[in-house]
């Protein structure tokens, strides 16, 4: 019997296995279940150009888009919730034409 190699690695390493311009499929829904450290330390790294692909984005889109991280958007609807209003930073990429959007609404 060989032994494997552990799947288990710090976030600092699984953030550094995603290069600039990867397509990155995120989880979770507007504010909740969201892989919020692992975005943190996608900004923290300096990533670039990531395409992201959520049904309904929210804190993890607007974060990456105020990095300037985001060159597409593939979602259906991006919001921050009724008690924290519009995702400001993600309306300005879009507004400026910093990240192409790609509605799936």
């Amino acid at each position: 019997m060989t032994a494997t190699a552990s799947k288990i690695v710090s976030l600092g390493e699984l953030a550094a296995r995603i290069p600039d311009g990867a397509a990155l499929g995120l989880g979770g829904v507007f504010l909740h279940r969201g892989p919020f450290a692992l975005v943190r330390e996608l900004v923290r790294q300096g990533r670039r150009n990531l395409e992201i692909i959520k049904p309904s984005p929210g804190y993890d889109l607007d974060l990456l888009c105020r990095a300037g991280a985001v060159a597409k958007v593939r979602a259906g609807i991006v919001a921050m919730e009724g008690n924290f209003g519009l995702a400001r930073w993600y309306r300005k990429a879009i507004e400026r034409k910093q990240a192409h959007l790609e509605e799936h609404a």
